[in-house]
């Protein structure tokens, strides 16, 4: 006998098997079959709730950017200087616990170009508005004028997304490049040499 459960719990039962699924084997290797049957449900629950599988990858990755969102509000909102922040935020764990290489490795291929855009989307959207802090700081730390710092922070993360979608980004070459943006490497110069 199943156990009945509320909708809302039983979909996000599936968009948490479909995350430890996605994560050990990526989202292509994983059928719909594998995820009803990681919650015991069948298969018609699934596309009850998801049209499509893409549909439980923008669940999972939503998931997985509230999160990171919420993590980065946490560090941007917390005590440091911008740059304390930026290198709590580049060394948190919750990359590696998100954003897994099958993972990522499904997101950048060329047959994915519109999951991948949708999770830059869900990116921005979740972590721009802490980077935006971040930035903000940083520019009034250096003296300068934040009015600019929200667009400033959303071109480099748009950028830096992009740039990783080729894999021309690390998270060290865009910590660096956010640094560079923000004037944080001269404030770490002059304190070195002040």
């Amino acid at each position: 006998m199943r156990i009945v459960k509320k909708p809302e719990e039983r979909k996000a039962e599936m968009v948490a098997a479909a995350s430890k699924l996605f994560a050990q084997q990526g989202f292509v290797k994983t059928s719909v079959a594998e995820i009803v049957t990681a919650v015991d449900v069948a298969k018609g629950l699934f596309y009850y709730y998801f049209t499509t599988k893409d549909d439980m990858v923008k669940a999972v990755v939503e998931g997985y950017c509230s999160y990171l969102g919420a993590q980065a509000q946490e560090i941007a909102e917390g005590e440091g200087t911008a740059k304390e922040k930026l290198l709590r935020l580049k060394q948190h764990d919750m990359w590696a616990e998100c954003f897994t290489q099958p993972m990522l490795a499904d997101l950048c291929l060329p047959q994915h170009a519109a999951l991948y855009s949708d999770m830059c989307d869900r990116v921005v959207n979740h972590i721009g508005p802490a980077l935006h802090l971040i930035a903000a700081q940083a520019m009034r730390e250096r003296g300068m004028d934040d009015a600019h710092a929200q667009q400033m922070s959303g071109v480099m993360l748009y950028g830096v997304l992009m740039m990783a979608r080729r894999g021309n980004m690390s998270m060290e070459g865009a910590a660096e490049m956010f640094s560079r943006m923000t004037g944080l490497d001269s404030l770490a110069n002059a304190a070195e040499h002040g």
